[in-house]
């Protein structure tokens, strides 16, 4: 049940090149030789959008026309194509559901900083994940947000007959994506503490597993958002622009409810955040039945040699493929596929 072939022509830097995957594979190679690159290439088979830029035409190689990616997924081969003045083509995507089958967890130095990160970064990966667990939360969002943003040119306007119907929609859409978040978060928060039990972590974090709590911040303060938006109206309206609501909401993540990040060192909360990663993906992987692939690009720069081990040894216990990419292979960890690039 995982990618066992990548095949790429003609991306980034890869002319002609097939690699072998298996459940646990580690990419190594020195800096520039494309161990990113490949992550990024399974990312796009998956999910049809790359994790570093925005432009597909970026990612084909600097002297050709095209390029094309094929994988073998368990019995299906998957395939995509960009042409510099064509349209992406992906046989994978015909339907909105497949596209939501596979769930790649992207692990690197920018979400390890999560706990540190700007708010947005904490939204997209909860969004990403809400997106793969309920099925109607990827409409009830689209909604939420083109209501939101008609609110918002209302406002700019000084529309109130305007601002008044769509802050009605507003909230009932509110109400309802706040709920599912709510919802799912509590269950993966109730999981936690069996998670971290099951893993091969030393007792000290199986007691932080025991203590840690996922804190939701809806995004605004307690009470019902129809009476932060009547108290908030005039500043609402001279800012132009929807100050309280969803769009705001956060995650804390906290140890006895004091903030993880001012009791851990650095390079523990880094473990922390993948620990939690993983917690979330196995929710995928078990509770809602969904393929799970960890793409997790150049950890052992991130972690010391001590929470390295932790991780690999965490990783080889969920669920789910694992593509890692290293400078050199980590010593004292047992790899069973290894590609040297």
């Amino acid at each position: 049940m995982y990618l066992s072939k990548i095949h790429l022509v003609n991306f980034r830097l890869f002319s002609d090149s097939l690699f072998n995957l298996e459940e646990t594979t580690l990419i190594t190679g020195k800096n520039g030789a494309g161990k990113t690159s490949v992550l990024e290439a399974i990312h796009v088979i998956l999910k049809s959008r790359s994790f570093r830029t925005s432009s597909m035409n970026s990612l084909i190689n600097l002297n050709e026309d095209n390029f094309l990616i094929n994988a073998k997924l368990d019995s299906k081969t998957l395939t995509f194509e960009k042409k510099r003045r064509s349209a992406p083509i992906n046989n994978g995507y015909k339907t909105l559901s497949y596209k939501y089958e596979n769930f790649p967890v992207l692990i690197n130095n920018f979400s390890l900083a999560f706990l540190e990160s700007d708010k947005e970064v904490r939204r997209r990966f909860l969004d990403y994940f809400m997106f793969h667990v309920k099925h109607d939360y990827i409409e009830s969002h689209r909604k939420f947000k083109k209501t939101l943003s008609t609110r918002n040119r209302a406002l700019k306007k000084n529309n109130e007959e305007e601002i008044n119907i769509w802050t009605k929609l507003l909230l009932e859409q509110a109400e309802k994506i706040t709920a599912d978040r709510e919802e799912i978060l509590n269950q993966v928060t109730s999981e936690i503490p069996q998670f971290f039990k099951k893993l091969p972590l030393d007792e000290r974090w199986k007691d932080i597993g025991n203590k840690l709590s996922l804190k939701f911040n809806k995004g605004w303060e307690e009470g019902q958002l129809i009476e932060v938006l009547r108290s908030n109206f005039q500043e609402d309206m001279r800012r132009g622009f929807t100050k309280f609501g969803p769009q705001r909401f956060d995650l804390e993540i906290n140890i006895l409810k004091e903030k993880a990040g001012d009791l851990l060192s650095r390079g523990e909360q880094k473990l922390l955040i993948l620990l939690i990663f993983l917690c979330f993906g196995e929710f995928i992987s078990e509770k809602i039945g969904k393929k799970v692939f960890y793409l997790v690009d150049d950890a052992a720069a991130e972690l010391d040699e001590e929470n390295l081990i932790l991780a690999f040894k965490s990783l080889e216990k969920v669920n789910g493929q694992k593509i890692i990419s290293a400078i050199k292979k980590p010593e004292n960890i047992k790899l069973n596929n290894v590609i040297d690039l």
